[in-house]
C-alpha cells in the first residue's frame, strides 16, 4: 500500500499544476482539495517523522484554499516546493556532504575524494537553479494569469529541470564521479 500511495501522490504532485487548472475550470475546487487533502495525509501517515513537514505545509495550502475558495493558494505549492529544495540543498554545502554527493553515493558508495568538490559545485548550481526557478514561479503566481502558471510549472520548469540534469550528465568527469 505504501508504494501505491507514494507513486499516487507523486504523480499527482507532478502533474499538479495542470490537475489544479483542469479541477478550477470544471468547478471541481472542492472535491479537489478534498481528494488532495485525503491523499497528502495518508501520505504524511506513510512517512518518517522528520519528512512530514513539508507534506503538512501543502496540505495547509490546499486547507487554506478550501476555506478560503481563492485559487493562489493552490498556486504557491511549486514556490513552496523550490523554496524547501532551495534550503535543503543549501543547508548541505554548508553542512555536507553535499545533497548531490549523497544522491552519487547511493550509487557509488566508494566514491573517491577527489569528486566531492565537483559534486558540492554541482549542489551549488542547483541552488541557483531552486533561486530562479523558484523566483520565476513566485511571478507567475503573482502575475495572476492561471494559463501562464500552469505552462512554466507543469511543463518549462520540468524542461528547464531535465535540461540541468542532461547539462551536467555531459560535463560530469568520468574519472572523479562515474557514469
Amino acid at each position: 500500500m505504501k508504494v501505491a500511495v507514494t507513486a499516487l501522490a507523486t504523480l499527482a504532485l507532478v502533474a499538479y499544476p495542470f490537475l489544479v487548472s483542469y479541477a478550477l475550470h470544471q468547478g471541481w475546487g472542492s472535491g479537489f482539495a478534498l481528494a488532495l487533502l485525503g491523499l497528502l495525509a495518508l501520505r504524511a501517515w506513510l512517512q518518517p517523522a522528520q519528512s512530514r513537514w513539508l507534506t503538512g505545509l501543502a496540505m495547509a495550502l490546499v486547507g487554506l484554499y478550501a476555506i478560503t475558495r481563492e485559487p493562489t493558494f493552490l498556486h504557491w505549492y511549486p514556490v513552496l516546493v523550490n523554496g524547501v529544495m532551495l534550503v535543503t540543498f543549501g543547508y548541505s554545502l554548508r553542512h555536507g556532504p553535499s545533497m548531490i554527493e549523497r544522491f552519487a553515493r547511493m550509487r557509488h558508495p566508494d566514491l573517491p575524494e577527489a569528486a566531492r568538490p565537483y559534486l558540492a559545485r554541482v549542489t551549488a548550481v542547483w541552488c541557483g537553479f531552486f533561486l530562479v526557478n523558484g523566483a520565476i514561479a513566485c511571478w507567475t503566481v503573482l502575475h495572476g494569469d492561471a494559463r501562464i502558471w500552469t505552462w512554466y510549472n507543469g511543463f518549462i520548469a520540468y524542461l528547464l529541470m531535465g535540461s540541468l540534469l542532461l547539462a551536467e550528465y555531459l560535463v560530469r568527469p568520468n574519472h572523479e564521479v562515474g557514469r
